[in-house]
């Protein structure tokens, strides 16, 4: 990678910032690192809270002492892999702080798990003590050594030895089906997402926050917990996501790090409710899956600043991200500073401190992550422009192989049609008639704009939709067979859809 794309990638993301933030926020190597500046920086504004009390930065670096020095007392050493199966609470973030300035590895467990999936992870990950939630204590499994996530007065720990080299945390990669694989990240890697996480135009420090997206989510934590600590904002823990925003105009968060489908229902909500539902978001942060224009300008519209942006559990979770998305929204930006990339094949390879080691014990799944260099494979196809500009054109794992060998994206052309009025969301898919493989696509109306339609209505006003696009697509890319659904999508934890609707 060149010197000029590197400027530029610098000069991008650092003007987001006013004079007061790049003096103060810098890269910090660890979690511990974290921890002692924002004591320190921010040592009596409000850091955590569970929507009534609050614990100050002074205050937690205190009470994440205390649990590091239970810690300590059940025999831990350091590199053990201790589990916290939890929503996002107080006592989870707290614990989350302890594990990995005591120099333990963190893995953060969906609250929504059941007895069994939740042992066999514990079992696949080696996992020496688990904290829960006691909401959760009826899904314990015997054989796991564990104990409640309430605080327990012990000797205050003090902060393990630490460097940037060692392993802080294990994060669940976002597979859809089987047994999900575990990215092992270092605290260099975890803190350098969370550092990119600070480039946010507009002011980023001493915002308010409500925790939504699962810590479980690599988005959640990196950039929904540990960007927030990093500057200054105060984090409100989560119990429940739907009472969560429901409770948004009691808590006024001014920033909000959501995937597109929770946006989604902020922008639901608010036409419900009116424009106060939410006057006092100013930003939304979103990713995790593609963000459709549409979206964007209903966002716009309310006066929130949206910012979307590229990442993945393999690389601490933010690897691009687009300041301007009205002006752009086709782009996910540029690639953060101090990461190199290129493209192989039209597949987007990643090399930088953000990468993750590898997947835990999985040396065959390790090596087709990388190449012979070092470099991560993306699986992401990707294009860029003359000015550095990232664009995500599919998965290559999605590709539709047609009879006469042309390959097809079925997300280019799903963000085509994502951009009419009148559908919700689609999914593009390989088809057959008769033995001819061709381009089919599923779509879900928008009921806001549509209004209830016949079968017999919908039916002709999307077959005008497909046929007018089709006007603008090569032959090979043509959508022959089209269906209207009735009923949402099956959907992953991210709230992607799930390619396999069967």
């Amino acid at each position: 990678m060149n010197q000029n794309i590197a400027d530029k990638q610098k000069e991008y993301f650092y003007s987001m910032l006013s004079d007061e933030e790049r003096d103060l926020l810098h890269y910090l190597p660890t979690v511990a690192d974290l921890l002692k500046f924002a004591a320190k920086e921010y040592a009596h504004l409000p850091a955590i809270s569970d929507g009534e009390s609050i614990t100050d930065y002074e205050q937690l670096e205190k009470r994440v002492a205390v649990r590091r020095g239970y810690l300590k007392s059940l025999g831990l050493k350091k590199g053990d892999r201790i589990a916290v199966y939890s929503q996002n609470t107080v006592e989870a973030m707290e614990l989350y702080l302890a594990i990995t300035t005591g120099g333990y590895v963190s893995l953060m467990l969906p609250a929504a798990l059941d007895s069994n999936t939740l042992f066999a992870l514990c079992k696949k990950f080696k996992i020496s003590h688990l904290f829960y939630d006691k909401t959760l204590a009826d899904n314990i499994p015997d054989g796991i050594s564990s104990c409640s996530t309430e605080f327990v007065v012990a000797s205050l720990g003090e902060y393990a030895n630490l460097k940037k080299e060692d392993i802080c945390s294990i994060c669940l990669t976002g597979g859809t089906t089987g047994t999900p694989k575990g990215a092992v990240l270092t605290h260099g890697a975890i803190m350098r997402g969370a550092f990119n996480g600070c480039f946010i135009p507009g002011g980023v420090l001493y915002q308010k926050y409500i925790a939504i997206l699962p810590f479980s989510h690599i988005f959640g934590l990196v950039k929904g917990f540990l960007s927030c600590l990093y500057t200054g904002g105060q984090v409100v823990e989560c119990r429940d996501i739907k009472r969560a925003f429901a409770e948004i105009p009691v808590h006024k968060p001014t920033t909000l790090i959501l995937v597109p489908g929770m946006a989604e229902i902020i922008v639901g909500l608010s036409k419900k409710m009116g424009k106060n539902y939410c006057s006092s978001l100013k930003t939304v942060v979103t990713g995790a899956a593609p963000v459709s224009p549409k979206l964007m300008k209903e966002l716009d519209a309310l006066g929130i600043n949206v910012l979307a942006g590229y990442g993945l559990t393999e690389g601490a979770n933010l690897s691009a991200g687009n300041k301007a998305v009205l002006e752009n929204p086709d782009s996910m930006g540029m690639i953060y500073p101090e990461q190199q990339f290129k493209t192989v094949d039209g597949e987007l390879l990643l090399k930088g401190d953000n990468l993750m080691l590898g997947y835990f014990e999985d040396e065959e799944a390790t090596k087709a992550a990388f190449d012979e260099d070092g470099w991560l494979k993306t699986g992401d196809l990707a294009k860029f422009d003359e000015n550095g500009n990232i664009y995500i054109v599919g998965r290559i794992k999605n590709l539709i192989i047609l009879d006469n060998g042309e390959n097809v994206s079925p997300e280019e052309i799903e963000e085509i049609f994502d951009r009419e009025e009148m559908i919700k969301d689609c999914l593009v898919k390989e088809d057959k008639i008769g033995e001819r493989t061709v381009i089919a696509i599923e779509i879900l109306p928008d009921y806001l704009v549509t209004g209830e339609m016949s079968d017999e209505a919908a039916s002709s006003a999307f077959s005008e939709v497909v046929s007018r696009i089709n006007k603008t697509l090569p032959d090979y890319k043509k959508v022959s067979k089209f269906t209207v659904r009735k009923e949402d999508f099956k959907r992953t934890g991210a709230m992607k859809i799930a390619r396999n609707q069967e």
